[in-house]
Parts: structure tokens; sequence; C-alpha cells
């Protein structure tokens, strides 16, 4: 049973892909929601017309898809709450600034950028911290007429009257602030746009939100939202601020530094699993020494606000490799092969038509040498193409042995072979007595004859999973090549 009151939502900026805060934010909403039996909620805040675009919205979308993180209201669904884009919720905004306009509780501000950078100036010259001065917030009738016709276009600003206000934070607890310090400030610009503290409070009331939950960042805008909220009448809702992220170097995350964008983690070859398991723990622990690695399903019976951390959180990259190493391990075959066939398919190794199957066979033998799944084309080139073979290598390690009668041998050992591990590794290590060739010397030459590289899966499986027809294709070329040297 749904619990109707219990209603959280994201609400992205569609001015680039799902970026890894509103992540961890649509992580942490999505497992209050199954513990709640509440209410997901998608809304796009595209009220920043100069940065907003289609592609930005779409990557926002398809960064949460890919995270399996679903929600039940958007822009893409059905809901009694819409529209659910604020570029469609104009006229609901520019009624509520006429409520408080009327009410008094915001006035016409026709001050000019020079005049509020004049005041700015001012205010810092006798070091005091700038705010509005409330120039216009008296202004008479006759007033406003003559800067109207003067050609200003005027903002509407919330007056502000003082005092001490503040909040109840699920994860920091009380949080104040000396509204006097805060000047008059705008919530709707000349253009007749919102600013994003009056949009989200109209928008969070009128779609019933119960909880907001967001990055500490956002404690700065709490405060207005509630002094609006005051203004309007309406019941302030539940606050959460998780913990802001930062790089390791303890600066703030952005796209110069690194990887910021989900979309970017799924182009480097991280599992979604991983990168949830991985965010998770970005404010937030079990509160035990117990395993890190947690399914989307664990981590919704584990999770409470409670043991979430007002510190700030680290994005360890070597962490997120270390989990998601970990998650790659715990694949199927299966399911390895489908997850590599992109990037194999990328790097222009295989097509559509591969043979899914053997596919499997493969991921099994490189699945403990991945990190990520970018590193498959790498390690996996081998089986595609015909690797340069390493002659001189080749020569080093058999030494002064007869290199081409030992790998005639192997061939004629090879060739009525069944072409299974076990019988493959059968055969090579009974002639490996005959040749005269050390252990290191024979096994490291069929490496370097048939792989090209002495570190590579292990032999005799990849010998199977390369195929008879091409390892006795390579030796023949590795038999000609020397008969040359």
């Amino acid at each position: 049973m749904t619990n109707p009151s219990y209603r959280v939502r994201i609400a992205p900026s569609p001015t680039g892909d799902a970026h890894v805060g509103h992540a961890r934010t649509a992580l942490y909403d999505y497992i209050l929601v199954k513990q709640n039996a509440g209410t997901f909620i998608l809304r796009i805040d595209d009220t920043d017309t100069a940065r907003n675009t289609a592609t930005s919205e779409e990557g926002v979308i398809r960064g949460l898809q890919w995270l399996g993180l679903d929600w039940d209201e958007g822009p893409d669904k059905n809901g009694d709450y819409g529209p659910y884009r604020q570029s469609e919720r104009l006229d609901t905004y520019s009624t509520y600034a006429k409520e408080l306009l009327a009410q008094g509780k915001a006035y016409f501000c026709y001050c000019s950028q020079e005049e509020l950078e004049s005041m700015r100036e001012a205010q810092l010259l006798v070091k005091e911290d700038p705010k509005y001065t409330g120039k216009c917030r008296h202004l008479g009738e006759a007033e406003k007429h003559r800067l109207a016709a003067e050609g200003r276009v005027p903002t509407v600003r919330l007056a502000v009257n003082g005092g001490v206000v503040g909040f109840q934070d699920l994860v920091r607890g009380w949080i104040e602030t000396d509204t006097s310090l805060m000047g008059d400030f705008i919530i709707l610009k000349s253009s007749g746009i919102p600013v994003y503290n009056f949009a989200t409070v109209i928008d969070d009331h009128l779609m019933a939100i119960s909880h907001v939950t967001r990055a500490a960042e956002h404690i700065i805008n709490t405060i207005p939202q509630v002094l609006i909220y005051r203004a309007l009448g309406w019941e302030v809702p539940k606050f959460a601020h998780f913990s802001t992220m930062l790089n390791e170097d303890r600066s703030k995350m952005s796209k110069r530094k690194g990887a910021t964008f989900i979309g970017q983690y799924a182009e480097m070859g991280y599992l979604p699993e991983a990168m949830l398991n991985f965010l998770a723990f970005l404010g937030w622990s079990p509160g035990d020494a117990g395993d890190e690695i947690y399914t989307l399903d664990e981590l919704v019976a584990k999770f409470s606000l409670e043991k979430c951390t007002a510190s700030n959180a680290i994005f360890d990259a070597k962490k997120l490799d270390w989990i998601n190493a970990k998650w790659i391990r715990r694949l199927s075959p299966l399911d390895l092969a489908v997850r590599m066939l992109p990037f194999l398919q990328r790097a222009g190794l295989t097509g559509n038509d591969i043979d899914i199957n053997w596919l499997s066979r493969l991921a099994v033998l490189v699945q403990e040498r991945m990190t990520r799944l970018d590193e498959a084309p790498a390690i996996c080139t081998l089986f595609f193409v015909e690797p340069e073979l390493p002659y001189a290598e080749i020569q080093k390690a058999l030494g002064d042995a007869d290199g081409r009668a030992a790998l005639s041998a192997v061939l004629r050992s090879l060739i009525p072979t069944p072409w299974v591990e076990s019988e493959i590794e059968k055969a090579l290590r009974a002639l490996q007595p005959t040749l005269g060739l050390s252990t290191k010397a024979y096994f490291m030459t069929l490496r370097l004859s048939v792989l090209g590289s002495a570190v590579s899966p292990p032999l005799f499986a990849s010998l199977e999973v390369l195929g008879k027809e091409r390892v006795i294709a390579r030796l023949e070329r590795v038999l000609t090549n020397l008969a040359s040297i």
C-alpha cells in the first residue's frame, strides 16, 4: 500500500547530464520512497533559459535510468501534479507573485544594475555585509509610474522583516539565520522568470512534496525558501541536507577536475550497481564494519537518515574502482559478455553477429583482470586480432634450443587433440619432457607464440577460447618466421 503523504522529488536543471550529486540524492530519495511506500517525482527545473537544452534533459533522464532509479511522476509520465517542467509553469509563478504584491509582502523594485552595484560598493567601503537597502520598498504610485515611463522593467522582491528564522534538518539538527542580514531578495526577475527559490517553493508546495532532500550547498537557499513559505501561509516541508561531495584534494567537484556526470561513468565502464553502491557511502554509513558491497535492495533494507553524516564526503576514485571490480566479479559470464559487447563494438573488434555464448566463455577468462568495462578491448584484442608476435622474445625464451623442432612437435600433438581446456593441457604437459625445454621456456614460448604477450589470461583456457584453427594458424606463422630469421 502506498503512502500518499510521503512524496519526495529530484529536481535537476537540464544544463548537463545527471550530475553525481543529483544521482546521490536521487538514490537516497529512491530508498526513502521504497522504505515509506511513497512517491518519487522527477521535476525538471529549466528556468535557466540561457543554459538549458533538450539534449541535457535527455541526458539527465538517461543517466537516472541507467542507474535504475525510476520515478513515479515526471515529464515523461502521467501524474496529477504536472506539468513537471518549470518552463511550463510560468503563469503559476506569476499568479503567486501577484498575490504577495497585493498583500504587501512583496514589492516592485526598479533599481538598475548600476544602482545595485553602487549600493554594494558603498556597503563594502564601510565594511558592511552587502544587501539590498530596501530603496524601492516604499515607493509611491507616482514614483513607480515615473520609473516605468523611463522604460525600467521592475523585478519583484520579497519584503524581509528581520528576526531569526530556522528549521529542523533531518541530518544536521536545528539550523537558523538572522534574516536582518539578508535584505529583501528578488523572487521574480524583470523578464517574468522566477528565481530558483521562488519557483522551488511553489512547485514543492503544489506537488505536495513532504520531504526536500538535497546536498548541503543548498542550505543557503533553505532560509529564503522558509521565508517564502511563511509569506504564502504554507506549511514548511521537512528538510534533509546531505554531505557535500569533494574531490580527493578537498576541492569542490567540477568538470575541470574529472568526470562529474553519470553518463561519463557509464562510458568509462562502471557498472550502475557499483555506482549506486559507491554513491550510497558518500554521506551515509551502515554503522558496522561488515561488507561494503550492497545491492540496491540491501541498501533499502539498511539505509536510514539517522546514519547520514553532515561531514564532507570525499569522492575517492580508487574506492570506486575497487567497488566496480568487485561487482564485475559478481556478474554471470553471460551478463558480463552482454555488458562488454558495446565496448568491444566501439573499439571496432566485433559487430552484432558475434556468438554471445563464445563471448561468455571469453568473459570468464578476463573477468578477474578487469576493473572497468572499458578495459575489455585492450584485454580481449588478442582474441579478435592477430597479434604482432615478439619474435625476439620468443628466441630469448627458447635460448639455444631448436625452437622450430619444438613448435612442430606441439603442432603435431595439438592437431588430433579434442579442443577442450583439460585435453589441451594434458597434451601439452605430456609433450614437454620430450622437447629438452625447461617448463618456463616451454610455456613462455607457447604464450608468446599464440597470444603475443608474456602477460595474458590463463594459457590453456585461452587456447580453448581462441579455437583450434586460430591456434594452429598462429603456430604455423611462428614456424615460418623463425625459419627466415
